[in-house]
């Protein structure tokens, strides 16, 4: 006996199942045809309006993403020239307990980690500059390693908001999208059993619905959808 595809089954193989089974039904018209309108039809319009909304995100989100990484690439570089001018004008010291508290272990702790909370970091780092936590830098040293981190961190910011509005968007549409593969997987089911409700027989339906074959189920395996 045919079976329609399985729940747990990509859900591009759902969806391209799901429209087979609606443009041969248009075809084979009658209950066919009605039936399949009235079970498939909306699903396959919410589909075609989703994929077209992640097709415009996906458009938003890849430069907006690549001009985060950009910016964020200038600003561990400024980081890194800082941190140098820093050392420089204090003599490159060996050990130096108060530089360590503008820069413990190093530039890492501005740099590294998840770059959207990056900007937030070196607000960090200006704040520290201008509570003049070490006694020994000079004053123009400092407010100008201030003042360049400040507006790197700007910049960044500025990349960071709408890469990351544009990233959201575009995991929730995708989500949504696999929710709709399940409710499509579920319609061709009903859509099967409305057939043979009809009185259509098996090898009618299946000739409108693509037919998947079940792999053997192991002992101890999960039930069949």
């Amino acid at each position: 006996m045919g079976e329609v595809i399985r729940k747990r089954a990509p859900v591009e193989d759902i969806f391209g199942d799901t429209r087979t089974t609606y443009e041969r039904a248009v075809v084979r018209g009658g209950m066919f045809q009605a039936l399949a309108e009235q079970r498939i039809g909306p699903v396959l319009a919410v589909v075609s309006h989703v994929e077209a909304q992640i097709e415009e995100a996906e458009a938003k989100a890849g430069p907006a993403i690549a001009a985060m990484q950009a910016e964020n690439g200038k600003a561990d570089k400024l980081l890194g020239k800082v941190s140098d001018d820093i050392w420089n004008a204090l003599g490159r010291p060996a050990v130096d307990p108060h530089l360590s508290l503008l820069f413990p272990g190093g530039i890492g702790l501005y740099t590294d980690g998840d770059v959207a909370t990056q900007p937030r970091r070196m607000e960090l780092l200006v704040s520290l500059l201008r509570s003049q936590v070490h006694p020994g830098l000079p004053a123009d040293v400092r407010e100008e390693a201030a003042n360049a981190v400040e507006e790197a961190a700007a910049l960044l910011r500025a990349k960071v908001e709408p890469a990351i509005a544009a990233k959201t968007q575009l995991d929730m549409l995708e989500r949504v999208r696999t929710a709709l593969g399940r409710a499509a997987q579920m319609e061709l089911a009903n859509l099967k059993r409305l057939y043979k409700g009809h009185g259509l027989r098996e090898v009618d339906i299946h000739e409108v619905i693509p037919t998947r074959s079940r792999a053997a189920k192991k002992k101890g395996a999960e039930p069949a959808d």
